[in-house]
């Protein structure tokens, strides 16, 4: 996978991965903030997370503009009361590399994403596409659950431009980001769809 540094800024309920390489462990935190990114504010969202003290190295990951992004952080102060909190450090040095099995590519296309086994069906926008997979964007409600959920099977529903009558592709549900404005859900597709470009 290419791997190249980007800039890092992230949307409040972005949820963060932290690995512990020398374990074998990954565990979750969510960010809420600041808005200026002059340092993260993150809520643990496992026992494990709370036993870690100021000054420990962290390595995280994140989805961020349809890649997976690592960095490393730092514990700057715990916070226990109301509820727990961790101040880290702002990452210097931030890494991405593309999850996709083949090459994505920017778009805007209307789209559908459905689960015909509950009668769910919302509509969108594909953000980026790929022969294996592919981003959805949705305008986000007051519900505070996405109507879908990690690894369900869904269908996808689009027009593509250039290529005659709907396209489906049955997909499964890898990712799924929440924040006030919008609903970002990532899909895998369960065969390679031919119709998406390039088309050699």
């Amino acid at each position: 996978m290419g791997m190249e540094k980007c800039g890092l800024t992230l949307q409040r309920g972005a949820l963060l991965k932290f690995v512990d390489e020398e374990k074998g462990e990954t565990t979750e935190g969510l960010f809420i903030g600041p808005e200026d990114n002059s340092d993260f504010v993150v809520v643990p969202l496992s026992e494990t997370m709370l036993q870690k003290q100021v000054g420990e190295i962290l390595h995280a990951r994140c989805m961020f503009q349809g890649d997976m992004v690592q960095f490393r952080s730092k514990i700057l102060k715990v916070i226990d009361y109301p509820v727990p909190l961790w101040r880290i450090s702002v990452p210097t040095d931030v890494k991405k590399y593309d999850l996709r099995d083949h090459k994505r590519i920017q778009c805007s296309v209307s789209a559908s994403i459905e689960a015909i086994h509950k009668g769910q069906f919302v509509t969108g926008i594909l953000r980026d596409i790929s022969k294996s997979g592919a981003r959805c964007i949705f305008q986000s409600t007051d519900a505070p659950e996405s109507p879908f959920e990690m690894d369900e099977k869904v269908t996808l529903r689009c027009t593509f431009p250039g290529i005659p009558g709907e396209q489906s592709a049955l997909c499964k549900i890898t990712e799924i980001l929440k924040t006030e404005d919008e609903l970002s859900i990532g899909i895998r597709f369960a065969e390679y769809a031919w119709w998406v470009p390039p088309y050699h």
